[in-house]
């Protein structure tokens, strides 16, 4: 897994997001919940300095560590849940917090899915101008897009790859009225 900063990211950030969060902790901590809430702060610290660089957006999101929740989720009520340790990376947190932002949980991503492929031309054009592809097809489901949705911890080939799905979230927020 690759990690975004300001050095590997690009030319400094051209957005002041305030995307917050606050993990929820156990009072009286097992050594399986401190790593937890350790590797989850890791991950959300640094997935939320990429998308406070790169989105004008302020929202405060409620994480939980849930053993019982098999990978993580992500609601628009701005509530994510980590479950196992192999999500607790960089890349999956950027994927659930797209989900608090609409991905796949706003009432306007539906309607803008017709045969497995986002309609939405801001997305659209946002993919063909980062991929440098003028017919590139941006694909989506009842719940995320691809390319660039980071739907797989390995999808974070390189750190570029953390910019381009703020972008694209950036863009599919557009075309839901975001």
């Amino acid at each position: 897994n690759q990690r975004w900063n300001s050095t590997t990211g690009g030319a400094g950030c051209p957005a002041s997001g305030g995307i917050t969060y606050t993990l929820h902790r156990a009072s009286s901590p097992t050594a399986d919940q401190s790593d937890s809430y350790n590797r989850i702060t890791e991950a959300m610290n640094l997935a939320l300095t990429v998308y406070n660089c790169y989105l004008n957006v302020s929202k405060s999101l409620s994480i939980h560590y849930e053993p019982g929740v098999p990978t993580a989720d992500g609601n628009y009520n701005g509530t994510i849940r980590f479950g196992s340790k192999a999500s607790m990376v960089e890349a999956t947190a950027m994927h659930e917090i797209a989900h608090t932002l609409g991905v796949g949980t706003y009432s306007g991503w539906a309607s803008r899915v017709s045969n497995g492929r986002w309609t939405g031309t801001n997305a659209i054009s946002q993919l063909r101008a980062l991929d440098g592809n003028s017919s590139a097809v941006l694909y989506a489901d009842g719940a995320h897009f691809w390319p660039h949705g980071l739907n797989q911890a390995s999808e974070a080939t390189s750190a570029d790859e953390y910019v381009r799905n703020v972008k694209m979230v950036a863009a599919l927020r557009q075309d839901m009225g975001l």
